[in-house]
């Protein structure tokens, strides 16, 4: 009697037989499963209770009695030996809960430590800390006296067992008002404000939101008074605005450029480079690896500059070019029937109570706390690990 453990890299077939299940047993077992389960899909990590019988000569392989195993979270499958002599399968379905974990706690000092106290796993809060970073300036999203609001999709099995999985919600509420709401959405997995606007992946994306005011070419310098060329073009955005990668790139320079005021400079493919002037500071350094998208720093007027604005260049071969003639990707709309049923679903998120799928199942009248084991029933149990 024993819990063999399919280890990592190692065959179902191939544990069984380390286990000491005869070739015939394992194959015939491997066919059984591979009736139910891709026996490439059980999970490495995945114990099994094996019950072998006598042997029926000297010298013989165990005959194999009993066997049975999760063979999904909402599955478990038992191999039995009938009165026959031959073994089946029986499967035994597991009641499982989808309802997702809602949690919301004040932000306090650490958003970390008072979302973990309240429940949410460690890779939910990371989730969620990503989101609102890729949408909003941290510093000026989170205060102490905020609430979070997150949602993760959650599964509860009738036999205690639970699993979290990916953010589909995050909100911040100030003041008892929504002050941020982004919920996951489409096939990419991109977060999308609650109004249905989000960010494509594809291309080439806009520094900052919104129209320009001073084009690629010669004008005369608002400060220095004469004429020169402008080398870039100027976004209109208030302080502070994020201002963003256009595309995945390597930092080369970050700091004060001259007349650029504090700047960050970018390495992309193909001898592209670009360049965001007159921040109020930078989010990342030199040397540091971005992705399209990325925050790298926030609207200012550092150096020659009379307001915030973002001063935006583009160089191809070490020569300035005009980002204008360069198509951009703008931020992507949701519209028509998927925005209802963007709506919709953001709407079933909030109706969820915080903290409902942390409790129990209830159990049915017909159904077992724990699937019953075979190996429970007897007096010793030796652990083995099989592979690696």
């Amino acid at each position: 009697q024993l819990v063999a453990t399919l280890a990592q890299g190692d065959g179902f077939d191939r544990m069984l037989r380390r286990a000491g299940v005869g070739s015939d047993d394992a194959e015939r077992v491997s066919e059984l499963v591979a009736r139910n389960i891709a026996v490439s899909d059980i999970e490495p990590g995945t114990q099994v209770d094996i019950t072998l019988g006598r042997r029926t000569r000297a010298g013989a392989t165990r005959p194999l009695e009993a066997m049975e195993f999760r063979a999904r979270f909402d599955l478990a499958l038992a191999i039995e030996r009938g009165d026959d002599g031959r073994l089946s399968l029986l499967r035994k379905p597991i009641r499982v809960d989808d309802t997702p974990l809602r949690i919301r706690g004040k932000v306090g000092s650490s958003l970390y430590r008072s979302a973990r106290a309240a429940g949410a796993p460690a890779s939910a809060v990371q989730q969620y800390l990503k989101a609102l970073g890729d949408h909003t300036d941290l510093d000026r999203a989170l205060r102490a006296d905020d609430t979070f609001d997150m949602v993760v999709s959650y599964r509860r099995a009738a036999t205690g067992e639970r699993q979290a999985g990916d953010l589909l919600f995050a909100g911040v509420e100030r003041g008892g008002k929504p002050a941020t709401q982004l919920m996951r959405w489409g096939k990419d997995g991109r977060f999308y404000e609650a109004s249905g606007v989000g960010e494509q992946r594809s291309g080439l994306m806009q520094p900052v939101p919104g129209s320009t005011s001073s084009a690629f070419g010669m004008r005369r310098h608002p400060i220095l008074g004469y004429r020169r060329m402008h080398s870039g073009l100027d976004y209109r955005a208030g302080y502070g605005t994020p201002i963003r990668a256009v595309t995945d790139g390597q930092v080369l320079g970050a700091g004060r450029m001259g007349g650029c005021g504090i700047a960050v400079r970018l390495q992309h493919s193909a001898g592209l480079q670009t360049r965001y002037c007159h921040m109020s500071r930078m989010a990342v350094r030199r040397g540091q690896s971005v992705q399209r998208g990325q925050i790298i720093g926030y609207v200012g007027s550092t150096g020659l500059s009379t307001g915030p604005h973002l001063h935006y260049e583009m160089y191809r071969g070490g020569r300035a070019i005009d980002p204008a003639s360069v198509q951009y990707v703008t931020r992507a709309q949701l519209a028509g029937s998927e925005l209802n049923r963007f709506r919709s679903t953001l709407a079933r998120l909030q109706g969820i109570a915080a903290g409902s799928a942390l409790e129990d199942l209830v159990p049915l009248p017909d159904e077992s706390v724990e699937p019953e084991r075979e190996i429970d029933k007897l007096a010793v149990r030796r652990p083995i690990r099989v592979g690696g």
